[in-house]
Order: C-alpha cells, then structure tokens, then sequence
C-alpha cells in the first residue's frame, strides 16, 4: 500500500493551529497598518537571476531552485525582502516614503528545526525612500509595537551598524571585500560555535591574534549608544564618523518614542543576509530563552540592482511559527478569547425554516452561526454542538417560534436563559 506522506520539512497546518494563525496575523496586520503600511504580495516564484542578484551563487544551496517546461531558472523565494524591493524599483507608482508589507509563506533549503520549517510563515515591512535613521527607529518601533500586540511585552532589540563593524574590520588590517564578508560570516555565528571555534574562523579570514583580540573586545561591547561610541572610536575613528551618527539619530528617536529601556547597541548584530548596508537589529524573547523573534536593517542600494531607481530602504521580518512558539510559552492562546459561534438546534422539522432564518440574522450581525446539516434528533444535536466547540446553542422549537423567545444555552457554563431574537444579538454580536 503506497504511503502518502510529506516531503521532508513541510507541514499540514490543522485547524487547532490555523485558527490561532488568524487571529495571530490579525493583530499584526492591525498593527502595521497603524502606521502607515500598504499589504503586497510579491510572485512566490521569481528568476533565478533575481534570487541570485544580490546573494550571489552561494544561495543555490539554501532555497528551492527548478527549471521550468521551457528550460527556464526559476527558484521559490526565501524571503520578501528582495521580491517586494524588486516591484518598487520598476515604477510602482506610489508618493516616498513607500511603506509596504506582506504576511506570507517562504521557503528555504535548511535542516529542519524547532520552529523553522523548510516553508514557513513571515511578516514583513519594508519602507524605502529615505535615508534617515528616523525610518529605522520607525522600524523599530513598529516591530516592538507587533510585539506587544500579540502580547509579548518582554521583548528586547539590540542595534547594531553593518557600516560602522566593516570599519573596524578594515582598520584592523582587512584588505578586501572578501576577508570582510569572511569576518561578518564569522561573527554571525558567534551564537551556534565555541569561543574557539570563532576565533578560528575569523583567523581563517587572515587576522592575527591581537586583531582578533580588538575585534572580539568590541563586538563584545554591548549598552547604551555613548559606550558603544567611546569604544569603536578608540580602536577605528576615521571610519566611525558616518555610522555613529546614523545610530546617535536612532538613538535620539528610540529615546523620543519612550523605546530607549527596551533596547541596546550591540556590536555582535550582524545579520546574516549580504543586500544589509547599514544599521541593523535583531529583536529577542527575554523570558530565558533568547529566541530571536524578528531582525531588521537598512538596504541602500538592492532597488538599483533590480530596476531603474535606487531608493534607500530599510525593513524588519519575523517568523510567525517561532512567535508562536514564543506565545505558546507564555500561554497567550491558552487565554485567547474565543468568538462567540452559534449552533441553532432544530426541534421538529416544522421549525427547520424558522430556524434557518434566525441563522441568517444571525450572521448578518456577525455571529459566525451553524445549523443541522443531518437529520439528527435534538439530543444528537446538543452532543455535537458540544463536542464541535460551538460557545452557545440556540434551540428552536414549536412552542418557541410560535412565542419568539428561545433557549440559549452558553455551553461552557451550562447557563440557560428564555431570550428573545433581539436580545440573543446583544449578547453574542461582536462588540
């Protein structure tokens, strides 16, 4: 007998699960557009050219690539950065700053793990046209803000300069593109490797040990802007000048927006993703685990690459199973209010037709509302509303039509009360 099972890293999503995803993507959706943003859906597929154009060849490994019937090099995208980046910069005719954003699903080529499937789930926004750290603090804010939505009040953001470490990388002696992107490779896995292995890694890329020393002291050095300032311009000051003033901005702004308390500069952000040209964040549960929940940065020059304007960008994404499994922890969905659902329960088929219409004012008030697909008896009935979940029964019979007033029943108490139609709608409609 053929076994039809899933690819290796995909998933079914049930219902339990699908339901806690509305309401999830509900309240970040509600969020992002509080600022301003305007939801897009990028092609699932793109060029392979596309993919490849800022990440280089090196991400064949990582994603799903394929040739179509025509011979074609096409891929899946890995995230919504670069598809979202590439309608921008082919006339998407739309007043600066642009403010975009997407909740949609990714895939990418890796090992399978807690919380990171080989498709999996983002939310994302991306704003271009200006060059100012206000976009980035905006950023920010808007990702802490998400947080807080969903209910994780504890999350923290470190910030961080991509330009401000490659002068420090290159003030101690690197000499090429390459030996930076090696050191940034480098330090990006500084959470998953021993502290030897890091600096074998980094020695790897051509530094000899007091170099490594100086880079690990300030990539070590994580507060407030004026300490992380004191420290990169004692060791690289002729490179410092630009970058420490786009985070002395940011700074100023998170202090502004009352955010100061909930982040820090840390020199050890990096951020995996080679299209990052400038100030860059990761934001992390506190509640013991570290999970890294979203990251972010600025992007100067990706739209140049795919169409006829370059546009400074900056933009921030989060895996939705990883917040899920963050919320799961805390017990959000445990306590997650459910909707009111309606089951309308038939005593006779002589009141089927009543019971219909009361189905539908019902659900023309918002009250999601079912009625007898089967010829069940009442009692069947009241066993499958119960068992199905549904938060109330309406019973109606004979005697109930004839008076206009029926039995509600709240199932999770077991309360009973005689109501009229007006008054089940002020109790179950949404507020």
């Amino acid at each position: 007998m053929v076994e039809f099972s899933l690819p290796r890293g995909m998933r079914d999503i049930d219902v339990d699960e699908m339901e806690k995803r509305l309401w999830l993507e509900s309240k970040i959706e509600s969020h992002i557009r509080l600022y301003g943003f305007k939801r897009v859906e990028p092609t699932y597929i793109e060029h392979l050219e596309t993919l490849e154009a800022k990440s280089g060849s090196a991400i064949l490994d990582e994603i799903y690539h394929f040739k179509d019937k025509a011979g074609r090099d096409l891929g899946l995208r890995f995230d919504l950065t670069v598809g979202i980046a590439r309608m921008v910069a082919n006339n998407f005719d739309y007043p600066e700053p642009i403010k975009l954003y997407a909740i949609s699903p990714m895939w990418r080529y890796d090992e399978p793990q807690a919380g990171r499937y080989r498709c999996f789930w983002q939310w994302d926004a991306e704003s271009f046209g200006s060059n100012e750290a206000f976009a980035d603090a905006e950023m920010v804010a808007l990702s802490l803000g998400v947080m807080q939505a969903v209910g994780l009040n504890d999350v923290t953001v470190k910030i961080s300069h991509r330009m401000l470490l490659e002068g420090i990388i290159r003030s101690l002696g690197a000499k090429s593109d390459e030996q930076v992107t090696s050191v940034f490779r480098a330090l990006d896995k500084a959470n998953k490797v021993t502290e030897g292995e890091l600096r074998g890694l980094i020695k790897t890329a051509g530094f000899e040990e007091d170099q490594v020393n100086t880079l690990l002291r300030v990539t070590e050095k994580k507060g407030s802007f004026d300490e992380v300032k004191e420290i990169t311009q004692s060791v690289a000051d002729e490179w410092t000048k630009n970058p420490l003033k786009d985070l002395e901005v940011l700074w100023d702004e998170l202090g502004s927006l009352g955010l100061r308390n909930r982040c820090s500069v840390d020199m050890s952000i990096v951020r995996g993703l080679g299209y990052y040209d400038g100030i860059v964040f990761e934001g992390f549960e506190s509640a013991g685990t570290n999970l890294s929940l979203f990251g972010g940065g600025r992007y100067n020059t990706l739209t140049s690459i795919y169409g006829k304007r370059a546009l400074p960008a900056t933009g921030v994404a989060g895996g939705v199973e990883r917040l899920m499994l963050a919320l799961e922890r805390k017990g959000v969905f445990s306590a997650m209010r459910k909707p009111n659902r309606v089951f309308v329960a038939t005593a006779g088929d002589e009141v089927r037709s009543k019971a219909l219409s009361i189905s539908v004012q019902l659900r023309q008030h918002g009250v999601a509302t079912e009625y007898p697909l089967k010829k069940w008896s009442l009692r069947r009935q009241l066993e499958y509303a119960d068992a199905a979940g549904f938060t109330h029964v309406l019973v109606v019979g004979k005697r109930e039509a004839e008076a206009g007033r029926y039995l509600l029943k709240e199932l999770k108490s077991g309360v009973q009360t005689e109501s009229t139609l007006t008054e089940v709608l002020d109790r179950l409609r949404p507020p």
